[in-house]
Protein backbone atom coordinates (compact mmCIF):
# COMPACT_ATOMS: atom_id res chain seq x y z
CA UNK A 1 0.00 0.00 0.00
CA UNK A 2 2.76 2.11 1.07
CA UNK A 3 4.49 1.24 -2.87
CA UNK A 4 1.08 2.47 -4.42
CA UNK A 5 1.26 5.57 -2.62
CA UNK A 6 4.67 6.39 -3.14
CA UNK A 7 4.03 5.75 -7.32
CA UNK A 8 1.21 8.07 -7.24
CA UNK A 9 2.98 10.66 -5.32
CA UNK A 10 6.16 10.22 -7.81
CA UNK A 11 3.47 10.26 -10.98
CA UNK A 12 2.28 13.41 -9.48
CA UNK A 13 5.57 15.30 -9.36
CA UNK A 14 6.73 14.06 -13.05
CA UNK A 15 3.36 15.51 -14.00
CA UNK A 16 4.19 18.61 -12.42
CA UNK A 17 7.35 19.03 -13.71
CA UNK A 18 6.68 18.61 -17.40
CA UNK A 19 3.49 20.20 -17.56
CA UNK A 20 5.85 23.14 -16.73
CA UNK A 21 8.16 22.27 -19.23
CA UNK A 22 5.69 22.51 -21.71
CA UNK A 23 4.74 25.54 -20.79
CA UNK A 24 7.87 27.11 -20.74
CA UNK A 25 9.10 25.96 -23.59
CA UNK A 26 7.52 27.65 -26.75
CA UNK A 27 8.11 31.20 -24.42
CA UNK A 28 11.60 30.19 -24.33
CA UNK A 29 11.71 29.51 -27.97
CA UNK A 30 9.92 33.04 -28.86
CA UNK A 31 12.52 34.51 -26.89
CA UNK A 32 15.68 33.53 -28.86
CA UNK A 33 13.70 34.00 -32.17
CA UNK A 34 15.86 35.72 -34.59
CA UNK A 35 13.65 38.89 -35.27
CA UNK A 36 13.84 40.09 -38.69
CA UNK A 37 16.24 43.46 -39.66
CA UNK A 38 14.20 46.33 -40.89
CA UNK A 39 15.91 48.36 -43.92
CA UNK A 40 14.97 51.54 -45.62
CA UNK A 41 12.08 51.89 -47.64
CA UNK A 42 14.27 52.37 -50.43
CA UNK A 43 14.14 50.77 -54.09
CA UNK A 44 16.02 53.53 -56.66
CA UNK A 45 19.14 51.49 -56.84
CA UNK A 46 18.24 47.99 -56.30
CA UNK A 47 18.73 45.72 -59.28
CA UNK A 48 18.06 41.74 -59.44
CA UNK A 49 14.17 41.58 -58.38
CA UNK A 50 12.65 38.22 -57.62
CA UNK A 51 9.64 36.82 -59.58
CA UNK A 52 7.18 34.03 -57.70
CA UNK A 53 7.59 31.02 -59.61
CA UNK A 54 3.98 29.73 -58.32
CA UNK A 55 0.97 31.26 -56.88
CA UNK A 56 1.60 29.80 -53.75
CA UNK A 57 2.35 31.28 -50.27
CA UNK A 58 5.34 31.59 -49.30
CA UNK A 59 7.32 31.44 -46.05
CA UNK A 60 10.39 34.10 -45.42
CA UNK A 61 12.64 33.41 -42.68
CA UNK A 62 14.42 36.36 -40.58
CA UNK A 63 17.69 34.00 -41.01
CA UNK A 64 18.58 30.88 -42.53
CA UNK A 65 18.56 29.29 -39.33
CA UNK A 66 15.08 28.05 -40.43
CA UNK A 67 14.19 26.61 -36.65
CA UNK A 68 15.06 29.51 -34.49
CA UNK A 69 14.02 32.64 -37.09
CA UNK A 70 10.93 34.63 -36.88
CA UNK A 71 9.39 34.05 -40.17
CA UNK A 72 6.40 35.50 -42.55
CA UNK A 73 4.22 34.31 -44.57
CA UNK A 74 4.16 36.07 -48.28
CA UNK A 75 2.46 35.65 -51.61
CA UNK A 76 2.14 36.78 -55.16
CA UNK A 77 1.18 40.06 -55.39
CA UNK A 78 2.02 43.90 -56.91
CA UNK A 79 1.97 45.02 -53.06
CA UNK A 80 5.08 42.80 -52.71
CA UNK A 81 8.43 43.21 -53.82
CA UNK A 82 11.94 40.91 -53.24
CA UNK A 83 15.39 42.33 -54.57
CA UNK A 84 18.23 40.16 -54.74
CA UNK A 85 21.14 40.92 -51.93
CA UNK A 86 23.06 37.93 -52.16
CA UNK A 87 22.42 34.29 -52.44
CA UNK A 88 23.85 30.32 -51.91
CA UNK A 89 23.27 27.22 -53.09
CA UNK A 90 19.47 27.37 -51.12
CA UNK A 91 18.74 30.88 -49.99
CA UNK A 92 18.19 34.09 -51.54
CA UNK A 93 19.12 37.18 -49.46
CA UNK A 94 16.57 39.71 -50.14
CA UNK A 95 15.35 43.22 -49.38
CA UNK A 96 11.76 43.07 -49.38
CA UNK A 97 8.97 45.75 -49.44
CA UNK A 98 5.56 45.91 -48.94
CA UNK A 99 3.27 48.68 -49.92
CA UNK A 100 -0.17 49.77 -48.94
CA UNK A 101 -1.18 52.05 -46.13
CA UNK A 102 1.26 50.43 -43.93
CA UNK A 103 4.65 49.93 -45.79
CA UNK A 104 7.28 47.45 -44.54
CA UNK A 105 11.00 46.78 -45.81
CA UNK A 106 12.33 43.84 -44.23
CA UNK A 107 15.79 42.06 -44.67
CA UNK A 108 15.29 38.45 -45.40
CA UNK A 109 15.80 35.00 -46.15
CA UNK A 110 13.68 33.13 -48.88
CA UNK A 111 14.05 29.06 -50.42
CA UNK A 112 15.18 29.45 -54.24
CA UNK A 113 13.24 27.28 -55.24
CA UNK A 114 9.74 29.47 -55.09
CA UNK A 115 11.84 32.09 -56.57
CA UNK A 116 12.99 33.11 -60.25
CA UNK A 117 14.84 35.86 -61.09
CA UNK A 118 13.18 38.92 -63.05
CA UNK A 119 14.63 39.77 -66.28
CA UNK A 120 16.03 43.20 -65.90
CA UNK A 121 14.75 44.24 -69.75
CA UNK A 122 11.31 42.43 -69.88
CA UNK A 123 8.78 44.31 -70.61
CA UNK A 124 5.94 41.68 -68.96
CA UNK A 125 5.57 44.27 -65.73
CA UNK A 126 6.18 47.13 -67.25
CA UNK A 127 3.19 49.77 -67.25
CA UNK A 128 3.04 50.50 -71.23
CA UNK A 129 -0.12 52.60 -70.51
CA UNK A 130 2.20 55.59 -68.33
CA UNK A 131 2.56 59.00 -70.31
CA UNK A 132 4.53 62.14 -69.68
CA UNK A 133 2.11 64.00 -71.61
CA UNK A 134 -0.56 64.40 -74.98
CA UNK A 135 -1.33 66.70 -77.22
CA UNK A 136 -4.65 66.01 -78.84
CA UNK A 137 -5.77 68.53 -81.99
CA UNK A 138 -3.55 71.33 -80.48
CA UNK A 139 -4.79 70.87 -76.89
CA UNK A 140 -1.53 69.92 -74.55
CA UNK A 141 -2.11 67.62 -71.65
CA UNK A 142 -0.04 66.88 -69.11
CA UNK A 143 -1.85 66.18 -66.51
CA UNK A 144 -3.76 62.82 -67.46
CA UNK A 145 -0.78 60.23 -66.91
CA UNK A 146 -2.32 56.92 -68.63
CA UNK A 147 -2.70 56.28 -72.39
CA UNK A 148 -6.19 54.77 -71.73
CA UNK A 149 -8.11 58.12 -71.96
CA UNK A 150 -7.05 58.12 -76.14
CA UNK A 151 -6.85 54.05 -76.49
CA UNK A 152 -4.71 51.19 -75.53
CA UNK A 153 -1.49 49.26 -75.58
CA UNK A 154 -0.64 45.60 -74.76
CA UNK A 155 2.57 43.31 -75.64
CA UNK A 156 1.54 41.00 -78.44
CA UNK A 157 3.46 37.80 -79.90
CA UNK A 158 6.38 37.70 -82.39
CA UNK A 159 4.34 35.27 -84.61
CA UNK A 160 1.44 38.18 -84.15
CA UNK A 161 3.64 40.99 -85.24
CA UNK A 162 5.18 39.26 -87.92
CA UNK A 163 1.62 38.18 -89.56
CA UNK A 164 0.30 41.23 -89.20
CA UNK A 165 3.03 44.05 -90.41
CA UNK A 166 2.32 43.37 -94.03
CA UNK A 167 -1.03 43.70 -93.90
CA UNK A 168 -1.70 47.56 -95.45
CA UNK A 169 0.26 48.89 -98.11
CA UNK A 170 2.48 51.67 -96.57
CA UNK A 171 5.33 52.75 -98.76
CA UNK A 172 4.64 56.08 -100.26
CA UNK A 173 8.03 56.97 -101.48
CA UNK A 174 8.75 55.58 -105.62
CA UNK A 175 12.01 56.11 -107.50
CA UNK A 176 12.54 60.61 -108.58
CA UNK A 177 12.81 60.18 -112.10
CA UNK A 178 12.70 63.83 -112.65
CA UNK A 179 15.68 64.83 -110.11
CA UNK A 180 19.36 65.25 -111.28
CA UNK A 181 22.67 65.28 -109.52
CA UNK A 182 25.47 67.42 -110.57
CA UNK A 183 28.82 65.66 -109.78
CA UNK A 184 31.11 68.87 -110.59
CA UNK A 185 29.02 71.18 -107.79
CA UNK A 186 27.49 68.30 -105.64
CA UNK A 187 23.76 69.38 -106.06
CA UNK A 188 20.16 68.33 -106.85
CA UNK A 189 18.61 70.04 -108.95
CA UNK A 190 14.78 69.77 -110.15
CA UNK A 191 12.30 72.34 -111.37
CA UNK A 192 8.53 73.35 -109.42
CA UNK A 193 5.71 72.50 -111.47
CA UNK A 194 5.12 76.29 -111.65
CA UNK A 195 8.47 76.64 -113.30
CA UNK A 196 11.25 77.65 -110.77
CA UNK A 197 14.32 75.70 -110.74
CA UNK A 198 15.30 73.90 -107.36
CA UNK A 199 19.07 72.98 -106.06
CA UNK A 200 19.61 70.85 -103.13
CA UNK A 201 23.50 70.70 -102.12
CA UNK A 202 24.88 67.53 -101.29
CA UNK A 203 26.59 69.01 -98.16
CA UNK A 204 25.76 72.62 -96.23
CA UNK A 205 26.54 74.06 -93.26
CA UNK A 206 24.36 74.66 -90.21
CA UNK A 207 24.50 75.99 -86.79
CA UNK A 208 24.92 72.26 -85.39
CA UNK A 209 27.30 71.24 -88.43
CA UNK A 210 27.70 70.05 -91.52
CA UNK A 211 24.33 68.37 -93.05
CA UNK A 212 24.73 65.59 -95.55
CA UNK A 213 21.48 65.07 -97.57
CA UNK A 214 20.76 61.49 -99.60
CA UNK A 215 17.78 61.35 -102.40
CA UNK A 216 15.63 58.93 -101.07
CA UNK A 217 12.56 59.55 -103.40
CA UNK A 218 9.69 61.39 -104.54
CA UNK A 219 6.18 61.10 -103.00
CA UNK A 220 2.92 61.41 -104.75
CA UNK A 221 1.12 61.27 -101.71
CA UNK A 222 3.04 64.70 -100.48
CA UNK A 223 4.17 65.95 -103.63
CA UNK A 224 7.51 66.39 -102.61
CA UNK A 225 11.23 64.82 -102.98
CA UNK A 226 12.19 62.92 -99.63
CA UNK A 227 15.91 63.59 -98.43
CA UNK A 228 17.64 61.56 -95.76
CA UNK A 229 19.45 64.41 -93.85
CA UNK A 230 22.49 63.15 -91.81
CA UNK A 231 23.92 65.95 -89.19
CA UNK A 232 26.38 65.53 -86.77
CA UNK A 233 25.39 62.63 -85.69
CA UNK A 234 21.97 62.54 -85.98
CA UNK A 235 19.51 61.53 -88.47
CA UNK A 236 15.88 63.54 -89.69
CA UNK A 237 13.78 63.01 -92.91
CA UNK A 238 13.29 66.76 -95.13
CA UNK A 239 10.76 67.04 -97.85
CA UNK A 240 11.13 69.66 -100.46
CA UNK A 241 8.08 70.75 -102.56
CA UNK A 242 7.70 69.74 -106.46
CA UNK A 243 4.42 72.59 -106.91
CA UNK A 244 6.06 76.06 -106.12
CA UNK A 245 9.24 77.27 -104.86
CA UNK A 246 7.93 79.32 -102.08
CA UNK A 247 6.42 76.20 -100.36
CA UNK A 248 8.32 75.55 -96.73
CA UNK A 249 9.94 72.48 -96.43
CA UNK A 250 8.76 69.88 -93.84
CA UNK A 251 11.02 67.90 -91.66
CA UNK A 252 10.71 64.94 -89.20
CA UNK A 253 12.70 63.50 -87.00
CA UNK A 254 11.91 59.39 -88.32
CA UNK A 255 10.44 58.38 -91.77
CA UNK A 256 6.86 58.17 -91.03
CA UNK A 257 4.90 54.78 -91.78
CA UNK A 258 1.89 56.21 -94.31
CA UNK A 259 -1.73 55.11 -94.10
CA UNK A 260 -3.61 54.91 -97.82
CA UNK A 261 -7.04 54.14 -96.47
CA UNK A 262 -7.06 57.10 -94.50
CA UNK A 263 -4.35 59.29 -95.86
CA UNK A 264 -2.43 59.27 -91.84
CA UNK A 265 0.81 59.31 -91.23
CA UNK A 266 2.54 57.30 -87.64
CA UNK A 267 5.83 57.77 -86.06
CA UNK A 268 6.80 56.08 -83.00
CA UNK A 269 10.60 56.93 -82.51
CA UNK A 270 12.86 57.78 -79.43
CA UNK A 271 12.72 60.93 -77.00
CA UNK A 272 15.98 62.28 -76.26
CA UNK A 273 14.60 62.40 -72.73
CA UNK A 274 12.04 60.09 -71.89
CA UNK A 275 10.54 57.35 -73.40
CA UNK A 276 9.39 57.02 -77.17
CA UNK A 277 7.22 59.64 -79.16
CA UNK A 278 4.05 58.39 -81.01
CA UNK A 279 2.72 60.77 -83.51
CA UNK A 280 -0.76 60.89 -86.02
CA UNK A 281 -0.34 63.55 -88.80
CA UNK A 282 -3.38 63.90 -91.62
CA UNK A 283 -2.64 65.92 -95.01
CA UNK A 284 -3.96 69.60 -95.50
CA UNK A 285 -5.09 70.69 -98.81
CA UNK A 286 -1.31 72.02 -99.10
CA UNK A 287 -0.22 68.27 -98.87
CA UNK A 288 1.60 69.62 -95.59
CA UNK A 289 1.90 67.19 -92.51
CA UNK A 290 -0.89 68.37 -89.64
CA UNK A 291 -0.65 66.98 -85.84
CA UNK A 292 -3.28 65.26 -84.79
CA UNK A 293 -2.44 63.58 -81.79
CA UNK A 294 1.06 63.47 -79.76
CA UNK A 295 1.67 60.83 -76.99
CA UNK A 296 5.03 60.71 -75.20
CA UNK A 297 5.68 56.95 -73.69
CA UNK A 298 7.53 56.86 -70.82
CA UNK A 299 8.28 53.29 -70.73
CA UNK A 300 9.49 51.85 -73.73
CA UNK A 301 12.14 52.79 -76.64
CA UNK A 302 11.50 52.04 -79.87
CA UNK A 303 13.80 49.92 -82.99
CA UNK A 304 13.86 51.92 -85.81
CA UNK A 305 11.81 51.22 -89.22
CA UNK A 306 9.03 48.68 -87.23
CA UNK A 307 6.39 50.26 -87.34
CA UNK A 308 3.09 49.49 -89.36
CA UNK A 309 -0.22 50.30 -89.43
CA UNK A 310 -2.78 47.29 -89.42
CA UNK A 311 -6.03 49.44 -89.61
CA UNK A 312 -7.14 52.66 -89.56
CA UNK A 313 -6.76 53.01 -85.78
CA UNK A 314 -4.23 50.75 -84.96
CA UNK A 315 -0.36 50.41 -85.19
CA UNK A 316 2.13 47.80 -83.99
CA UNK A 317 6.17 48.04 -83.33
CA UNK A 318 9.32 46.53 -82.01
CA UNK A 319 10.41 48.01 -78.54
CA UNK A 320 12.54 47.51 -75.38
CA UNK A 321 13.40 48.26 -72.02
CA UNK A 322 14.58 52.55 -71.50
CA UNK A 323 17.26 50.81 -69.36
CA UNK A 324 18.75 48.55 -72.65
CA UNK A 325 21.42 50.22 -74.18
CA UNK A 326 20.69 48.74 -77.68
CA UNK A 327 17.85 46.89 -79.29
CA UNK A 328 19.11 43.73 -78.89
CA UNK A 329 16.27 42.05 -76.99
CA UNK A 330 13.06 43.53 -77.93
CA UNK A 331 9.30 42.40 -77.53
CA UNK A 332 6.30 43.67 -79.69
CA UNK A 333 2.90 45.88 -79.20
CA UNK A 334 -0.02 46.84 -80.47
CA UNK A 335 -1.12 50.13 -80.02
CA UNK A 336 -5.12 50.91 -80.65
CA UNK A 337 -6.24 54.45 -80.47
CA UNK A 338 -9.06 56.64 -80.93
CA UNK A 339 -8.79 60.11 -82.03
Amino acid sequence: MKKVGFLLLLCSVLGSFIACKKEQTPQNTIETLTPFKKIPFELDSLEKELLFATNQTVVMFASKDTVNSQIKRIEKSPDQRLFVVAEDDDFYEVNYFQYGNNPVSYQGYVKKEFFEKKDPYSLDLVNLDEIRYSNLKGVYNDQDKSFSKYGTIKLVSYDFYKKQKNKLVSNFITHANDISFNNETKTYSFQTNSGEQIEIPQQNDTEEGTAFNLLKGFSAALQRYVFEVQEEGDTYYAYYSKRRSNIIPLYTKSLPVYNKNNRHFVQLYNDNDVGSLFIVQSLNNDFDFTEQFLVNFTNFKVKKESVYWISNNAVIAEVYHTTQTNDSKTSYVLIEFNI
